[in-house]
């Protein structure tokens, strides 16, 4: 993550500069206003820059998903460029609207505006007269933005109105992208800056109507059914076996988006190795209302629409590996327990739990004998919380190991924090992400 968040930052930078060249007089300037409407300019043009990539990551493109190394990680960096958005966005109004009113209250003097000579047939004589319109009608979209935004961050509203509050946004950004191109400065024309925003603002164009046609996910839609499922009311976790005809096939630690009808849409990790054969088993724990209620209304038959596969959660590297599942986390272990059959370096998995199924432990520890990885479980009953030092205790080699964690965000950022203390290299810390919002 730090890797991705690196090269946007870089990538800010280096369109700043851009923007800094085409306001050569910026640091000799001494009015007021002539500051104010250069960065006006400049909170804009990097408002829309978020703007367009928070939307590019929520269309689950492959090549995105690739570069932030899952999708999981792509909604991560996509709430947090958000709130960015949104902080950069007040920004921009501020700059734009209370010098208005320290005007209209005197206390500022009004500025006076030249007015050069303008070429009735040039491009700008045309769109000068709609930037009074993209003023007005883009300080609605910031506001409309704003409330939507802020709604979102929430978290208490259900999937649907979840949706419906992202659906209006995209709209809300097409009013946006026409407020910024009309308003971009005359006097950046000549320079890249221009080039640069226009093109921004194209693909944002394309990612709003995307999304807004909904073809988000559509090509890795399938549609199957339930082959069986179980429930253990003693750790609440439903056991759920489905068919699925055209399955393209995942890799271990992959995750997939289940419909199980009325626009219910919640992703869950696949429990299961690729076997070629369209049978996917996800390991489903109560922790909300709508994982609650599938024992009771879920069958054997019952028609479910799938989405995927996603995420980069592969255990791809060399080192040492100590691999630690959070509860319900133990899903994305299970498929890579059945698939390595002689991992090449040293593999230890810490399985914490407060509710131990002796069912599925007992699978768990068949699995990893057979795969030569070493299989620990930590009671949270009886046991103490697994940290660092205990595992400072346990792995002699810590420094050189890498991590690979699915389970609670607080249990994560207890681990990292620890961690870092002792000078770990927290890139060698590999993690899925639960929360998609």
């Amino acid at each position: 993550m730090k890797n991705t968040y690196f090269k946007f930052t870089v990538f800010l930078i280096v369109l700043s500069l851009f923007w800094l060249q085409a306001e050569p007089q910026l640091f000799s300037l001494t009015n007021f206003f002539q500051y104010r409407s250069a960065f006006v300019q400049y909170s804009g043009i990097i408002t829309v820059t978020l703007m367009v990539a928070v939307m590019l990551l929520a269309l689950r493109l492959p090549f995105i998903e690739k570069f932030t190394h899952g999708l999981d990680k792509s909604y991560h960096l996509h709430k947090w460029l958000g709130i960015t958005s949104l902080a950069f966005a007040i920004l921009h109004w501020a700059i734009a609207i209370i010098p208005k009113y320290l005007v209209r209250w005197e206390i500022l003097s009004k500025p006076e505006k030249g007015v050069g000579n303008i070429n009735p047939d040039s491009l700008y004589s045309i769109i000068r007269p709609l930037r009074s319109g993209a003023e007005g009608v883009g300080e609605w979209a910031f506001y409309l933005m704003l409330i939507l935004g802020v709604i979102s961050l929430l978290g208490t509203i259900g999937y649907k109105k979840f949706k419906l509050t992202h659906k209006l946004m995209a709209f809300c950004f097409l009013i946006i992208a026409y407020h910024s191109a009309v308003l971009l400065k005359h006097s950046y024309w000549p320079y890249p800056i221009t080039y640069f925003t226009l093109g921004i603002i194209m693909i944002g164009i394309f990612a709003a109507l995307w999304s807004l046609s909904g073809y988000v996910g559509k090509k890795r839609i399938q549609e199957g059914h339930v082959s069986s499922l179980s429930h253990d009311n003693k750790n609440r976790v439903t056991d759920l076996h489905l068919s699925v005809a055209n399955w393209p096939g995942h890799a271990d630690g992959q995750f997939a988006y289940l419909n199980f009808g009325q626009n219910n849409i919640h992703p869950f990790t696949i429990a299961s190795t690729d076997t070629d054969n369209g049978q996917l088993r996800f390991l489903i724990k109560e922790l909300g209302d709508f994982t609650s209620t599938l024992k009771s209304n879920l069958f054997a038959g019952d028609p479910v629409t799938i989405e995927g596969p996603y995420g980069c959660f592969d255990f791809n590297d060399q080192k040492p590996q100590i691999w630690i599942a959070g509860g319900i986390g133990i899903a994305a272990f299970k498929a890579a327990l059945q698939k390595r059959p002689s991992p090449t370096q040293p593999v230890t998995l810490y399985y914490c739990t407060n509710a131990p199924s002796m069912t599925l432990i007992h699978e768990l520890e068949q699995e990893a004998q057979q795969s030569n990885i070493t299989f620990k479980v930590v009671d949270g009953r009886t046991q103490p919380f697994l940290d660092v030092k205990q595992l400072s205790e346990q792995h002699s080699d810590l420094l050189q190991c890498s991590i690979w964690f699915c389970g609670p965000t607080a249990f994560s950022e207890q681990l990292t924090h620890d961690l870092s203390s002792i000078n770990y290299d927290l890139s060698s810390f590999h993690q899925e992400f639960f929360s998609m919002r």
